[in-house]
């Protein structure tokens, strides 16, 4: 009787299991399009560090640190505690496994003696990788995973190349003449320098080489996919994983990154899991014009999402006010959030730039940071990201009190319950407010500055609505109000500084 039961029951408990591990694992909402959802909800991602690159091994870029110096476990525990307490519940993962291995004593693969040894896939990487992936996920927080990066591929900047087990003076399976790879590559990679980068069968260096340099090329590629495997193998148990092909695709044909996705995909159904998937163009920042923002529109069966960083950054920004410069980057944030709805992808932003030391140039000044942060957020992207210093403010007290004056608003208001409105607005200077609304409910209003703004609420006479003001430099509600609908009202910032009102209608609160 008893093995009966439990032989009825089974299939129920599997599919149980198998419906909340779908649940679990991060992916797009299909309640709220365009958004995320995660442990069965759907939800906004917001977060910053101050890391470098890689999270689980690099230490706060603040005082200096970050490629030189590797944070200890307890000390990344501190910073995702820091970040869950702030309201964060997203982080950046760049991997870089040469400077992991070479300037960080932490290899990804065995040593023979002096040398590594890409056969064997097993070293102290993976283990700090699964550490965090596992602090991670208990805290809830999403991991933005880039795999490959341009800058792991050459001697200046981060030092990658020179430590990398992959340069061939450093391993004991292949030398310069077998494997085509020189011991050195100095200037920002152009990614033609390096044959590393150049490896799949798709892209036209492999397409025009001769049959022996195209059998280096498939070798070198046979070492990239073991790396690779080990890779899934340790991050697809775990649901909070983003994928994404490459850090900034720059100088590279959108193949490259294409037959790594196919390759992370084939890997995650043979696992029996579903993975979201995208790479990250750098000429983003040029939208509308931009041929890497293009193709992604133009392949959406090969990118589930589209990260959008680059509109964070500006050709000439240094040549704009603020407010010109404000009103730039809303245009090209509305533009690839609109374009992208039309293809049902989720726009999401690993970066935020923007650095106390930047006044002006192509990254702009922490003030602008933070309002490229709600702008973002009210025209409509679902995960956005303080980058770290010094190109952004990382997890700074500013960028803190941001993630929790977002969090006030959620308490109200869900980004995803109201949509970019600027034409409910009148009397607007240039960069002076944005609006997210659902007309006659809910309105979330973003100052970057102080000031007063017309809001259109002559529609809605028999309304009354509850205000309520966070102050985003301190991440606190400031001030309480009411109103009636009926004409177009005049909406005044508390103070200077960058603000947000929210608005509900006395019968939705």
């Amino acid at each position: 009787m008893r093995w009966s039961v439990v032989l009825l029951i089974m299939p129920l408990l599997m599919t149980a299991c198998s419906r909340s591990v779908t649940e679990e694992r991060i992916s797009p909402s299909k309640s709220n399009p365009g958004y995320w959802s995660y442990g069965g909800e759907t939800v906004l991602l917001i977060g910053g560090w101050d890391h470098g690159h890689n999270p689980f091994l690099d230490h706060s870029t603040i005082d200096g640190g970050g490629y030189e110096d590797t944070s200890t476990e307890a000390e990344i525990i501190a910073a995702l505690d820091l970040l869950e307490a702030s309201g964060g519940n997203l982080i950046r993962c760049v991997l870089d496994p040469g400077v992991g291995a070479g300037r960080q004593g932490f290899p990804f693969c065995a040593k023979v003696g002096d040398k590594f040894d890409l056969d064997t896939m097993e070293g102290p990487y993976w283990e700090r990788l699964e550490f965090f992936l596992d602090a991670t996920q208990r805290r809830g927080i999403v991991v933005g995973l880039e795999i490959w990066d341009r800058f792991d591929w050459y001697d200046g900047g981060h030092q990658g190349w020179q430590g990398s087990p992959f340069n061939p003076r450093n391993n004991i399976n292949y030398t310069v003449e077998s494997s085509g790879l020189a011991e050195s590559y100095e200037g920002e990679l152009d990614n033609s320098q390096n044959p590393f980068g150049q490896t799949t069968p798709g892209q036209r260096y492999y397409r025009n080489a001769d049959p022996e340099l195209q059998a280096k090329l498939d070798m070198l590629r046979s070492y990239q996919e073991q790396f690779m495997l080990r890779l899934l193998e340790v991050t697809l148990p775990y649901g909070n994983v983003l994928y994404s092909a490459n850090n900034e695709v720059r100088h590279q044909e959108p193949v490259w990154g294409e037959y790594w996705l196919e390759f992370i995909r084939k890997e995650a159904k043979r696992q029996g899991v579903a993975v979201v998937c995208t790479d990250m163009f750098w000429d983003i920042l040029d939208i509308p014009d931009s041929p890497g923002f293009d193709h992604l529109l133009a392949n959406t069966d090969t990118y589930d999402y589209f990260d959008v960083s680059q509109t964070s950054a500006h050709r000439g920004h240094q040549d704009l006010s603020v407010a010109e410069a404000g009103e730039v980057h809303w245009n090209k944030i509305r533009y690839a959030v609109g374009e992208g709805r039309k293809v049902n992808r989720i726009l999401h932003m690993d970066k935020i730039y923007g650095s106390k030391d930047k006044v002006n140039g192509w990254m702009g000044s922490a003030e602008n940071a933070v309002e490229e942060f709600w702008r973002s957020l009210i025209a409509g992207v679902a995960g956005v990201r303080f980058h770290r210093p010094d190109g952004g403010i990382g997890l700074s007290e500013r960028a803190r009190n941001s993630l929790r004056a977002v969090r006030l608003v959620e308490e109200k208001v869900k980004f995803w319950e109201v949509e970019a409105r600027q034409d409910l607005l009148t009397d607007r200077e240039p960069n002076e407010a944005y609006l997210a609304a659902d007309p006659g409910q809910k309105y979330i209003l973003f100052v970057p500055d102080g000031g007063k703004v017309g809001l259109q609420l002559d529609e809605h006479s028999a309304t009354c609505f509850d205000i309520t003001w966070v102050n985003v430099a301190t991440g606190e509600v400031d001030s309480q109000e009411h109103l009636h609908g009926g004409e177009v009202f005049d909406i005044e910032a508390p103070g200077n500084g960058p603000w947000v009102a929210i608005l509900v209608s006395a019968s939705t609160s």
